[in-house]
C-alpha cells in the first residue's frame, strides 16, 4: 500500500490535525509555498492568496528566502496555541516563484 500525501491548502490545516483525527493518525500532507521567513527552527511560507503556514523544520532542513517549496509534512500544534503549523519531514526547492508561473 503506497503512502497517500494529498495536497492542501492553509485551510486544510483543520482536517489534518491529529487532535482531532480520531483514533487513526491522519496521513502526511503536501503544501506548496514561498518561503517568506526563516527563524531559528521554524519557517513561514505564502501560499499565494491562501495564507500563510508555520512550518517546524528538520535541523537539516535547508530553505532560502523567496524561494517555491513543495513539503510533506504531518499537521501539528504550535505552541502557545499559536494555531496549526506542519513538522517538515521532506521538502523540495522548485526554485524561482516567477519561473514557475506563479
Amino acid at each position: 500500500m503506497s503512502l497517500q500525501t494529498p495536497r492542501i491548502l492553509p485551510s486544510h490545516l483543520h482536517a489534518f490535525n491529529p487532535s482531532t483525527a480520531g483514533p487513526r493518525s491522519p496521513p502526511p500532507v503536501r503544501i506548496l509555498g514561498t518561503v517568506t521567513a526563516l527563524r531559528g527552527d521554524t519557517a513561514t511560507i505564502t501560499c499565494g492568496n491562501h495564507g500563510d503556514v508555520t512550518l517546524i523544520l528538520k535541523t537539516d532542513s535547508h530553505l532560502q528566502m523567496g524561494k517555491l517549496v513543495e513539503v510533506v509534512g504531518k499537521v501539528t500544534e504550535l505552541e502557545n496555541g499559536q494555531g496549526l503549523g506542519i513538522r517538515v519531514l521532506a521538502t523540495t526547492d522548485w526554485g524561482n516563484p516567477a519561473d514557475c508561473g506563479t
